[in-house]
């Protein structure tokens, strides 16, 4: 703020309003503090390792979960805050928010519609990551899901969600035409 009070003063309030986005995008530079994250990702921890056990116990896998503990056949995972989403929330906002300034940066109706979209998109992925990792667990044991496959699984679905961001914006775009432009 003390940034955004000198640019005001060297080159106007103009100047600082055209170029606020910019200024603004900075902030993901800041990381939040510990305690927002743990806010945050507790209850996404919760979310996904319960609704990861109860899609995989539905296809009869032998899968139980205490907490964020999730036990299958004889491995037991922990869903860190690293799964629960707050990630790829942080990463896909800033991502999104840059592809929105980009392509709909005089629609601010639209940049609203598409970022309401950033949360559940990544909560979804995050959910296929740790089913992903729990039925490879499963299949080929904990050093396969542990090693490689977990960042890979982690890139792979981070991508996944952009692809699904690009994908729906461009199915609105046919949709709503230019109503929203």
């Amino acid at each position: 703020f003390a940034l955004i009070g000198v640019l005001v003063l060297a080159v106007g309030p103009r100047t600082v309003f055209r170029n606020a986005f910019p200024l603004l995008y900075l902030a993901f530079l800041i990381p939040p503090p510990g305690w927002v994250i743990d806010a945050v990702t507790a209850p996404l921890q919760h979310f996904i390792s319960f609704s990861a056990t109860e899609l995989l116990r539905w296809l009869d896998y032998p899968v139980s979960r205490s907490g964020v503990a999730i036990e299958v056949a004889q491995y037991r995972l922990l869903v860190e805050q690293a799964c629960s989403g707050m990630n790829s929330i942080v990463g896909l906002t800033a991502v999104t928010l840059f592809y929105i300034y980009l392509l709909h940066g005089s629609s601010w109706r639209y940049a609203i519609l598409l970022m309401a979209l950033i949360l559940p998109i990544a909560v979804f992925v995050n959910f296929l990551r740790v089913c992903t990792l729990i039925l490879v667990t499963y299949h080929y044991g904990d050093a396969v899901a542990q090693g490689v496959f977990h960042n890979t699984a982690g890139v792979a679905l981070f991508a996944l969600a952009l692809a699904l961001m690009f994908l729906i914006d461009a199915g609105l775009r046919k949709a709503l035409g230019g109503r929203l432009q």
